[in-house]
């Protein structure tokens, strides 16, 4: 979450104190209706994610078979697994429901033999209401910075600025057991090197032997020249 937070607010946190204040409030506001306007859009009392997953159970609910103890035991045969489910305290033998709150497809298959609908019983984590509970403070709005009162205290001015050597970094610096990129600078280890010059195959301009045996001759030359 720290980290979520640190890029949400990238642009701002490279700004006066202040002025990275009120772009976050900003931004905060911005995020409270959205997230409520958001809830607004859902079909249903559930979440969209917790309905996927639950559309989703009700069709590997399709591929088992339920057999019925008469009280408020189910069992669930889903391929060759056997599974156990108690609707009194909630539980199902694979841990999935007990784990994400949404009913599996044991759990799906056992409410619908009982004439119940699998979607009021997926916990309140995924509600509406508990959505809205999260965006139900809302952030008063305030003026303008130069409309503020002044204080008749001790004006408190930041500290003088110290210039550190080398370019500011932007990104955060990786712990070691973070995985690296995989992509980056390639390695020319097994590339075979073709001269410029003559075009030949395992060596450079550099060590060409055109240019090395041209480079004897000039100083040959240079030599008589001056004897």
């Amino acid at each position: 979450m720290c980290e979520t937070f640190n890029s949400w607010i990238l642009a701002a946190r490279h700004k006066a104190i202040r002025t990275m204040l009120e772009e976050i409030r900003h931004k905060i506001m911005d995020r409270n209706i959205a997230m409520r306007q958001f809830a607004e859009t859902w079909i249903s009392n559930i979440s969209h994610m917790a309905r996927l997953v639950l559309e989703e159970n009700k069709d590997l609910a399709r591929l088992c078979e339920v057999r019925f103890n008469g009280d408020i035991g189910y069992e669930i045969l889903d391929g060759q697994y056997r599974h156990i489910v108690d609707i009194r305290k909630k539980t199902c033998t694979c841990r999935t429901w007990q784990l994400r709150g949404i009913p599996c497809q044991h759990v799906v298959l056992a409410y619908q033999h009982k004439g119940i609908e699998p979607e009021h019983e997926v916990v309140h984590w995924y509600r509406k209401e508990t959505f809205l509970k999260a965006y139900n403070h809302f952030l008063q709005p305030i003026p303008n910075m130069k409309m503020w009162p002044h204080t008749s205290g001790v004006v408190i001015e930041p500290p003088e600025p110290k210039v550190m050597p080398g370019r500011p970094p932007k990104c955060r610096r990786k712990g070691k057991n973070e995985p690296r990129k995989k992509y980056g600078k390639l390695s020319k280890r097994g590339v075979k090197m073709t001269g410029s010059l003559c075009h030949q195959v395992g060596h450079n301009k550099k060590a060409c032997p055109t240019m090395v045996s041209y480079y004897y001759l000039l100083i040959h030359l240079q030599l008589a020249s001056i004897i």
